[in-house]
C-alpha cells in the first residue's frame, strides 16, 4: 500500500498497490490516516500498543502451551488451547461430581505422538489443579507486563517500552 500526499505532505489518498510512481507517493505505515500529517516516524502510542499486543500474545502463548504432568510415573501432555480445555472438562466432570471413576483421556504422550489413556479422578484433578495454577500465573504474569507498558511515557520513549518486554523493536 502506498500513501498519495498533497503539496503539504498531507495524506490525500491511501492505494492498495505496490509500486510508487509518482513523486507525491510514499511507503504506508498503519499509523498513517487520510488527512492528516505522513510521517513515516512510529508513534510513540502506537508503539505501546504494538508491545501491548505483543505481550497479549505471548500471553496467549503461555496460557495455551502443553503442560507436561507427572502421573503415576509417566509424564503426559496435556493440551491447554480453549478447545482443549473444553474437552478436559467433559472427560473431568462426572469424575469430578462422583469424586471417583475413571475416564479415557487423549494425551501427548511424548513431543510427537498422542495416544488414549486411562486416567482416575486423583489424575484428572492434579492435571486440573497444575493447567489451572499455571494458567493464571500467566494472567498475573500478562496484568503485571500490561501494566508496566500501560504506565511508559512518552518522555521514556520506545526505549523503556523495549526494557519492559523485549519484542526487537
Amino acid at each position: 500500500m502506498i500513501c498519495v500526499l498533497n503539496d503539504d505532505n498531507k495524506i490525500i489518498n491511501i492505494v492498495n498497490v505496490d509500486v510508487m510512481t509518482a513523486d507525491n507517493e510514499r511507503p504506508y505505515y498503519p499509523w498513517n490516516r487520510l488527512w492528516e500529517q505522513y510521517t513515516d516516524i512510529e508513534p510513540f502510542e502506537y508503539a505501546k500498543n504494538r508491545y501491548i499486543d505483543a505481550a497479549g500474545a505471548e500471553f496467549a502463548k503461555r496460557r495455551d502451551e502443553i503442560r507436561w504432568i507427572e502421573i503415576t510415573g509417566n509424564t503426559y501432555g496435556f493440551d491447554c488451547s480453549v478447545d482443549d480445555i473444553t474437552n478436559f472438562m467433559a472427560a473431568y466432570t462426572p469424575l469430578m461430581v462422583k469424586q471417583d471413576g475413571e475416564t479415557g483421556y487423549k494425551v501427548w504422550l511424548d513431543k510427537d505422538k498422542k495416544g488414549l489413556v486411562m486416567l482416575n479422578y486423583a489424575s484428572m484433578k492434579k492435571a486440573y489443579d497444575t493447567v489451572r495454577s499455571s494458567q493464571l500465573a500467566a494472567y498475573v504474569w500478562y496484568e503485571d507486563i500490561k501494566a508496566k507498558l500501560i504506565a511508559v511515557t512518552e518522555a521514556e520513549g520506545k526505549e523503556k517500552l523495549e526494557e519492559v518486554f523485549p519484542i526487537g523493536g
